[in-house]
């Protein structure tokens, strides 16, 4: 990555002459030597008292003399600035030397670096061209059009900008007094504005290079929001699920999963980012549960094992905001589908291997599936509180709604193995509950 310069900056006198290449190696040091030497020990002097007339009559003759180096100096810079901008076509290193008349050309007043993969990962850019601004001049044409640090100059006075190079020379080209728009990229979105280039006053060199000092609140780097991840992220459903309490307990359970408080469904979800703040992705939670209990049939007793299993799942919308560097605020919704199956298998164990066939006729043996679905839909706000650079605690808010198939509860024989569409009937006088109720969710967040 490169850095360029575009300020105006006078190299007129020896010695800005010397620091201007002491930034060019070798030649710095020649140079500077040289200069040096001059300085202290003028042309052809003579050591001893006895010339000390003789070098004050001479120092007109100096004077002359180094006005003609400082000129010749001044000549060399331009050669000198003519091979670095050939040399900054290969390497990509610019160094900008300014003669006065330099002054006459406006300049944005800006700091530049070409664009590269990274840069436009971080700052969400989707497109192939366009330059970074690293900084800008206080007061300059930049600054008081509203371009500031991490702007990406995508046009200039309507073309489009292809790398740092090409925008300097769209630069130059320019006047003072001419308005040109600028497009620029800022906050993943497209913004213009109008740049008018105004002739600098001189003032201070020092003043003239400060970069523009913000106030902290306005300076300070955009929060990242994060880029995806997932995480074990149990919910508690806060709903007592009558109806599926009723049922199990009239199949002979004396307990169940259920509590008055609600249940909790063991699961996860995931999330990548899509742009502009905006994340995509899924989650599912459910749990499942399972008891045998003996049940008298006139004068046997049959094994009965009663099965649950609760879930919820689909995908996820959510947008979310940065407002600290150690927390992520967000809102979002979940859409998907879910339901409550209990299954019943019951069997009198009697069974023979040489008498299976006789057997299955008298055997009290059945299986009958209860199941209530729903498409659910799912708001939801989170926080996620940075623990490390990659894992958070998320904690989520949510109030899940959903809408049965059916007003009551469903019931297949068979589990449904044989001629389903015949087994599979509305169970009379099951209860149309609805699902209506409050979600908490609190789990580790991987990624980010």
């Amino acid at each position: 990555m490169t850095k360029t310069t575009d300020y105006p900056t006078t190299w007129t006198t020896i010695s800005g002459a010397v620091i201007a290449f002491s930034n060019v190696g070798v030649l710095a040091s020649v140079i500077t030597i040289l200069v040096s030497l001059m300085l202290v020990t003028p042309v052809f002097a003579q050591a001893g008292e006895a010339q000390v007339s003789i070098k004050l009559n001479s120092l007109g003759a100096f004077d002359q003399d180094l006005k003609e180096v400082e000129q010749e100096l001044g000549e060399v810079a331009k050669e000198v600035q003519e091979a670095l901008d050939e040399i900054g076509i290969e390497t990509g290193i610019k160094i900008q030397f300014d003669d006065e008349e330099g002054e006459s050309r406006p300049k944005l007043g800006v700091y530049l670096n070409d664009m590269d993969f990274e840069d436009a990962y971080k700052m969400r850019y989707p497109y192939a061209h366009g330059v970074l601004v690293n900084g800008t001049v206080n007061n300059g044409s930049a600054d008081q059009a509203g371009i500031i640090e991490d702007d990406i100059i995508m046009y200039f006075d309507g073309s489009k900008v292809l790398y740092e190079d090409h925008l300097v020379r769209l630069i130059r080209s320019k006047h003072f007094g001419d308005q040109v728009q600028v497009i620029f990229w800022r906050d993943e979105a497209l913004d213009s504005t109008i740049v008018t280039f105004v002739k600098p006053v001189k003032k201070d060199k020092e003043k003239a290079l400060t970069l523009v000092e913000e106030e902290k609140e306005e300076k300070k780097r955009r929060n990242s929001r994060g880029y995806g991840g997932g995480g074990f992220t149990p919910m508690l459903v806060e709903d007592p699920f009558v109806d599926a309490v009723a049922l199990m307990t009239n199949l002979g359970l004396s307990s169940t999963p259920f509590k008055t408080e609600g249940i909790i469904l063991w699961g996860g979800s995931g999330q990548g980012y899509v742009g502009n703040g905006w994340f995509l992705g899924g989650f599912g939670n459910g749990t499942s549960y399972s008891n045998s209990i003996p049940i008298t049939v006139g004068s046997e007793v049959i094994d009965r094992k009663v099965s649950m299993a609760i879930g919820f799942g689909g995908f996820t919308v959510e947008k979310r905001l940065a407002p600290f560097s150690w927390a992520t605020l967000g809102v979002g919704v979940g859409l998907g589908g879910g339901g409550i199956d209990v299954s019943v298998t019951q069997n009198d164990g009697d069974f023979s291997w040489i008498t299976i066939g006789a057997d299955l006729l008298d055997t009290r043996t059945t299986t009958v599936n209860f199941s209530k679905n729903y498409a659910i839909a799912h708001p939801r706000a989170s926080l996620m509180l940075k623990l490390t650079p990659w894992m958070r605690l998320k904690a989520e808010y949510g109030y899940l709604y959903g809408y049965s198939f059916s007003d009551g509860w469903n019931t297949t024989l068979g589990d449904g193995s044989i001629e389903m569409e015949k087994e599979s009937y509305e169970l009379d006088g099951s209860p149309a509950t609805e699902l209506a109720a409050s979600t908490i969710s609190l789990g580790l967040w991987f990624g980010f």
